[in-house]
């Protein structure tokens, strides 16, 4: 028996060491979006006008908070990460306290339910329990976002698709073209912008190029389909 309840306790100790929550006391407010790297794990937040606030408890919040300017109102934001990762919950908040929004999550990677939940009393927990996500969307019509302590885990979903580990961009920043090095197979691809919006999509094979001269200067994120989002930067 106390050999049982020994293995027990440590494999609980390494479950509750996998999680990772961001809840942006070490985020980087960057005008638009903003991120946060804890273990290895960068995310990207991006909608009009984000920044950090401490809201000191707010509506089930902790301290810091990603919220929008006082007056901008919201109808998308994105959440990017730099590896596919397990995402169990978040606390979406609402500036307004009377008022009763509902919030569309939308995943992209994995086999996941898009989720919807109403946030009243200016905020509620949602559990997402989702698996290999390399990003996701918040849609509602017109809300004051804010959001506080996303729990991710690496992805525990194994796959035989090409890990970016071994794809990199070059050079980065680009201004006309970008090579991706590491491919071995065909990838269709996508590009977004910080808040999230498709800005360019096609297909690249092995020693080919992106046409990146038509895209304006700013941040952009590469992503193939079932892997990770290569950031880089157009000059």
């Amino acid at each position: 028996m106390k050999i049982f309840y020994f293995l027990a306790l440590i494999l609980f100790s390494l479950n509750s060491y996998s999680q990772t929550t961001f809840g942006y006391e070490t985020a980087t407010d960057h005008g638009d979006y903003l991120t946060e790297t804890i273990d290895g794990i960068t995310l990207t937040t991006s909608y009009t006008n984000v920044n950090i606030l401490y809201a000191g408890g707010f509506a089930g919040s902790t301290e810091n908070i990603a919220i929008a300017g006082q007056g901008y109102l919201q109808t998308l934001a994105t959440f990017t990460f730099s590896e596919a990762v397990d995402i169990t919950s978040i606390v979406a908040l609402e500036g307004r306290i009377y008022f009763i929004i509902d919030y569309i999550f939308t995943p992209t990677g994995g086999n996941n339910p898009t989720i919807t939940a109403s946030v009243t009393n200016g905020g509620a927990p949602v559990t997402l329990n989702w698996t290999g996500v390399t990003s996701f969307t918040v849609t509602s019509v017109d809300a004051n976002y804010a959001f506080d302590n996303l729990i991710i885990s690496p992805s525990t979903l194994s796959t035989d698709e090409f890990t970016l580990k071994t794809v990199k961009i070059f050079p980065n920043p680009t201004t006309d073209f970008i090579e991706v090095r590491g491919l071995t197979t065909t990838e269709n691809y996508n590009i977004y912008d910080v808040l999230g919006k498709e800005v360019k999509r096609g297909t690249i094979s092995i020693n080919e190029k992106i046409d990146a001269r038509t895209l304006e200067n700013g941040v952009y994120f590469l992503k193939f389909e079932n892997a990770n989002a290569l950031k880089f930067i157009k000059k």
